[in-house]
């Protein structure tokens, strides 16, 4: 059996896994972008990703949020500056740890869950075109996979 460095030492760059899956996952954001500017919503793919985790699971803090969204502390400041200035979420402080900020919707934010989601909706049915259910269910395994053995290997270096 050939092993994977092997492998990668023979291979071009556009039939690497982690090459296909980075280009169509940033080709996903940049068509979720367009349709999103293209329909009105003035917010961002990252900042849809925020939403929606909050819309599920609202009032919680920051460096959960940040955790559960996969971005760094920085990231999710500046990504919650932009939602307070458009007045989709508000920062309020924890009752029994000042130090923290948990984070709410706005009646604004709540209303554009049904056409963010709508939006979200048209850019599967254009990404997933020509692949079954069964497909699509086989690839989020598979995804699922590579980020568990990648963690694995994290808990092993430690």
């Amino acid at each position: 059996m050939t092993s994977w460095i092997d492998k990668m030492m023979r291979m071009e760059l556009e039939d690497s896994p982690g090459f296909l899956v980075n280009r169509a996952a940033l080709r996903i954001k940049k068509e979720f972008h367009r349709l999103l500017d293209e329909q009105g919503y003035e917010v961002t793919p990252e900042q849809c990703v925020v939403l929606w985790q909050l819309w599920n699971f609202e009032g919680g803090v920051q460096r959960e949020l940040a955790s559960t969204t996969f971005k760094d502390m920085t990231n999710m400041t500046r990504i919650l500056d932009g939602l307070e200035r458009r007045r989709l979420v508000v920062r309020r402080r924890d009752e029994h740890d000042r130090r923290c900020s948990r984070i709410y919707l706005t009646e604004e934010g709540r209303a554009l869950q049904e056409g963010i989601l709508r939006v979200a909706g048209q850019l599967a049915e254009r990404a997933y075109q020509g692949l079954s259910w069964e497909q699509i269910d086989q690839l989020k395994d598979m995804l699922s996979k590579i980020y568990e053995n990648l963690n694995q290997n994290e808990k092993f270096k430690r």
